[in-house]
């Protein structure tokens, strides 16, 4: 009975996907500002509000160790920490907003990773921004607790996606 608001920044991918579950669809760059702020307001524009936030944008390069370049370290950290960051940020001052008008507090969920704790350095810049993630969700769920909103964390084992057959999947080939 949810209605759902995806992003992506594979507008054809990410139309397509929403388009089969009947949620509505996005353009987002997670890693910048202004596309999440745009994002948060087209929810409340076409819902009315927003009661629940599930930040799952992440991405990962698979190198060894030494050859992760600043422009892969950067990439990693700003989609999945940065991104993570902007989009719970964003979501929680219109979710205060909504409380102050008399809505019910929302809930936030983080993706995080078994990788949070788990270290992996073929997959190093992933597993950093996901021990940042696992951050993120204790400083924020202390910081919005006085507000009534829920943070959480999910930290699943690998789950086969397109974007496992592309790093580790393949190296263990």
């Amino acid at each position: 009975g949810a209605r759902v608001i995806m992003c992506d920044v594979l507008d054809e991918a990410g139309v397509t996907a929403a388009s089969r579950i009947g949620a509505n669809y996005h353009h987002c760059d997670v890693s910048k500002a202004a596309d999440v702020k745009s994002l948060v307001a087209a929810t409340v524009r076409d819902f009315g509000a927003v009661d629940i936030l599930v930040n799952n944008a992440a991405i990962s390069i698979a190198k060894d160790f030494l050859d992760v370049t600043e422009e892969d370290f950067d990439r990693v950290i700003g989609v999945n920490l940065k991104g993570s960051f902007l989009m719970l940020q964003a979501v929680a001052r219109e979710m205060v907003k909504q409380i102050a008008a008399g809505r019910k507090a929302g809930a936030i969920v983080n993706m995080s990773s078994v990788n949070d704790t788990l270290a992996i350095p073929q997959i190093a810049p992933y597993t950093m921004s996901k021990g940042g993630v696992k951050q993120l969700t204790a400083v924020s769920a202390l910081a919005l607790a006085s507000h009534g909103i829920r943070v959480n964390g999910i930290g699943p084992g690998s789950i086969r996606t397109d974007m496992l057959a592309g790093t580790l999947q393949d190296k263990a080939a």
